[in-house]
């Protein structure tokens, strides 16, 4: 049958199955209490998924809203199969708790209602590891790289879920492109992996993070995240694989195969640099707050990087530095890294993009028949590129102050509700207030947390594939009703 979303979501719900069984094995190794639990739900969603993708096809035809419905409805159904493992091992006994972590997880935000995280089995959290793992390239851009032909629609299936305002193919072929950015991801993971094992990680440890360190996602599998470490060596490890993730992959891989200029000629790349410098410099000066010490210049430098890269790890108690070094960490929250990274927010490309349009905008005050292109460090960008930048980031300002509304409405202070806000939508995870290096958002109560769920969705998705997904389904539902009404 010709349908390009349940195509995609029966590989996907593939994935995610082989991801629960490893889970399962994983659980086996160290002797805990979700085995079975974990291996028959990875079977079951495996199979079903593979089944559903067996007997269905791409269609001849693929429409632009059908790209945005299929990536939608995928991460949808995704996150509630995600669910499941927390759920059948009485993890969680509500539904919604187990939707917030998974959906937290595939969005590599790293909000968290688990109270006591190291209660829990090794199986279940290297779940929970491996669903930031999946999220942070993305589950649609590897579906890409396995499937033999996704037709005309396969840039379009990665400009749709890939984090940034355009793609970019590093082959003729997109199926070539995303195996390519898939092997540097995977590069990444494993070099991490040995660098956590060498600096005191046990292998379970040294896997677990290096999941979520390279996706940005910031899941721990301890309460004290990589604080519980007490380790420098760790640390700069952690801050090396941020800095690295929060770059765009685009250009890791153009470096790696022996052309590093445009990684180094990057605009983009530069200001990133000049952003954790100068925000790690500024925490580190004023984060005094008179009562306490400052922080070290490391633990300025790790809680810049976990924040501008919206990976979400703690290792220094940042709640308690001054208002000032506070107030910047969350002007960052929503902001992230460069595009084309793992990295949430709204991307530093786009800021660039806005500040360019502002200018020529006010410069044409003065000349009004000034010809101005948007610039991006030394490109250009297109008007109609320019116009969708600026409508994005309307979009999430909106969003983000609808957000804080409605959470502040169920019971959070200003701060707290502000901060859940930004950093549900930037995919980062801890924020200020009562969700500091001590909180989790148990704090939040329920309806809030739908509240989050939703931000954290549209802020993965970049909000427009989940509007037009939307729209399809407001149009379709008024024509099925007159169709109805013609048989009555």
């Amino acid at each position: 049958m010709p349908t390009l979303a349940g195509h995609i979501v029966g590989l996907t719900l593939a994935v995610v199955g082989v991801g629960i069984f490893v889970s399962g094995i994983v659980d086996a190794i160290d002797g805990g209490p979700d085995v079975w639990a974990l291996l028959i739900c990875g079977a079951v969603i495996g199979v079903g998924g593979a089944a559903m993708w067996r007997m269905t096809i791409t269609p001849k035809r693929i429409r632009v809203l059908d790209v945005f419905s299929a990536v939608t409805v995928t991460w949808v159904v995704m996150a509630v199969a995600g669910a499941i493992p927390y759920i059948i091992t009485g993890h969680f006994q509500r539904w919604d708790d187990g939707l917030f972590e998974a959906i937290s997880g595939f969005t590599t935000t790293g909000a968290t209602v688990t109270p006591d995280i190291e209660a829990t089995s090794k199986g279940l959290l290297f779940w929970r590891s491996t669903t930031q793992w999946l999220g942070g390239m993305g589950v649609i851009v590897l579906v890409v790289a396995v499937l033999p032909t996704v037709g005309s629609g396969g840039m379009s299936l990665m400009q749709a879920e890939a984090p940034g305002p355009t793609g970019e193919r590093l082959t003729p072929r997109v199926r070539e492109t995303a195996r390519r950015l898939w092997a540097v991801y995977i590069g990444l993971t494993v070099a991490l992996v040995v660098a956590y094992f060498v600096a005191g990680m046990s292998l379970y440890d040294a896997v677990s993070h290096s999941f979520t360190t390279v996706s940005t996602g910031g899941f721990s599998p301890y309460q004290g995240s990589l604080g519980h470490f007490e380790s420098a060596a760790i640390e700069w490890i952690a801050i090396i694989g941020m800095f690295l993730a929060g770059g765009s992959f685009t250009l890791y891989y153009r470096a790696l195969r022996r052309d590093p200029k445009p990684l180094l000629r990057s605009t983009e790349f530069r200001i990133y640099i000049l952003v954790v410098i100068a925000v790690a410099q500024w925490c580190f000066l004023t984060s005094g707050n008179g009562a306490g010490n400052p922080a070290g210049f490391r633990e300025s430098l790790f809680t810049t990087l976990s924040t501008v890269t919206t990976t979400g790890y703690v290792a220094a108690e940042y709640g308690s530095w001054s208002q000032a070094a506070q107030a910047l960490l969350l002007v960052l929250l929503p902001i992230g890294a460069m595009a084309g990274s793992t990295a949430g927010g709204v991307k530093l490309l786009r800021v660039m993009a806005v500040s360019s349009f502002a200018h020529r905008e006010a410069l044409k005050h003065l000349h009004p028949r000034l010809v101005r292109p948007v610039r991006v460090g030394n490109g250009i960008l297109p008007d109609d590129v320019a116009g969708k930048v600026v409508g994005f980031l309307l979009l999430t300002l909106v969003i983000f102050g609808g957000g804080s509304f409605l959470i502040a409405a169920t019971g959070p202070d200003l701060i707290t509700a502000f901060s859940a806000s930004a950093t549900s939508i930037g995919n980062v995870g801890p924020g200020l207030g009562a969700l500091d290096h001590t909180g989790d958002f148990l704090v939040i109560p329920r309806e809030g947390r739908v509240i989050a769920m939703i931000q954290m969705l549209l802020g993965r998705l970049e909000i427009y594939p989940v509007i037009l997904a939307l729209s399809v389904v407001t149009l379709r539902l008024p024509r099925l009703g007159q169709r109805r009404q013609r048989l009555d």
